[in-house]
C-alpha cells in the first residue's frame, strides 16, 4: 500500500516538473519473476523505473544509504535493500534471487553503477547469475533525460523532460552455469537496452 501511494504521488509529480513520459509499459508481464534492467545515470533512475512498470519492484540500494536510519527505513518501506559495492555481495544476490523465486520484481542496472556522461557502458555478470537462479525474464528499459535532470555529482535537479521505454520481455536459458554464461546473458540484456536507445534515434 505505501509503495503504490508513494509512487503515484511522485509520479504525478515527475509529469508535472518533468514532462515525464512513459512508452511500452504494456509490455510488462503481469506476475512471475521478473527482472526490470534499466540504464542507469541518475539517483532518479530507481524511481523513473518504478513509475514505468505497473508492477511492485524491489531493487538494492548501496549500503551507505541506509546509515541514515530515517532514510535508511524510508527506503525499506518501499522495498530497498542494502548492496556493499566492494566486490560481490551474496548476501544481496541471494536475497534478490529468494524475491524472484518468490515471483516477484526486482531492478537492476546491469551496468552496476551510474554513468557520468551518460553513455551506456559494460555491464558485470550479476544479472546473469540473477536470471539464471531464477528463471525470470528481463524486461530491458531505458531512460532517457535523467541524466540532464540530475547527473552526476549534482545537488538541485534541473527542470528538464525525462522519457522512459519499456522493451518487450527476454527469455534466457536458466540451464546454465559460470561467469563467462551470466556475462552473455549481460551483454544480451545491455544489446536489449541500447536497441531501444537505438530506436530513438
Amino acid at each position: 500500500m505505501i509503495y503504490f501511494i508513494s509512487r503515484n504521488i511522485l509520479k504525478l509529480l515527475f509529469k508535472i516538473f518533468f514532462r515525464l513520459k512513459i512508452t511500452g509499459a504494456e509490455n510488462c508481464p503481469k506476475n512471475g519473476p521478473l527482472i526490470v534492467a534499466s540504464n542507469h545515470a541518475s539517483f532518479f533512475d530507481p524511481l523513473i523505473a518504478g513509475f514505468a512498470v505497473p508492477r511492485e519492484l524491489n531493487f538494492m540500494a548501496r549500503d551507505s544509504l541506509f546509515r541514515n536510519r530515517i532514510f535508511g527505513k524510508m527506503i525499506a518501506m518501499v522495498n530497498a535493500f542494502p548492496l556493499r559495492r566492494e566486490g560481490a555481495d551474496l548476501v544481496a544476490m541471494r536475497l534478490a534471487i529468494d524475491k524472484l523465486c518468490q515471483g516477484k520484481a526486482v531492478l537492476i542496472f546491469p551496468e552496476g553503477t551510474r554513468s557520468r556522461d551518460g553513455n551506456l557502458g559494460t555491464p558485470r555478470a550479476g544479472i546473469g547469475l540473477l536470471a539464471a537462479s531464477s528463471g525470470a525474464n528481463i524486461l530491458p528499459c531505458y531512460i532517457k533525460g535523467s541524466i540532464k535532470v540530475l547527473p552526476k555529482g549534482a545537488i538541485f535537479p534541473r527542470l528538464k523532460k525525462i522519457s522512459v521505454y519499456v522493451g518487450k520481455p527476454v527469455k534466457f536459458d536458466r540451464n546454465v552455469s559460470g561467469k563467462e554464461d551470466y556475462m552473455q546473458i549481460a551483454e544480451k540484456t545491455m544489446t536489449a537496452i541500447r536497441e531501444l536507445k537505438a530506436d530513438l534515434a
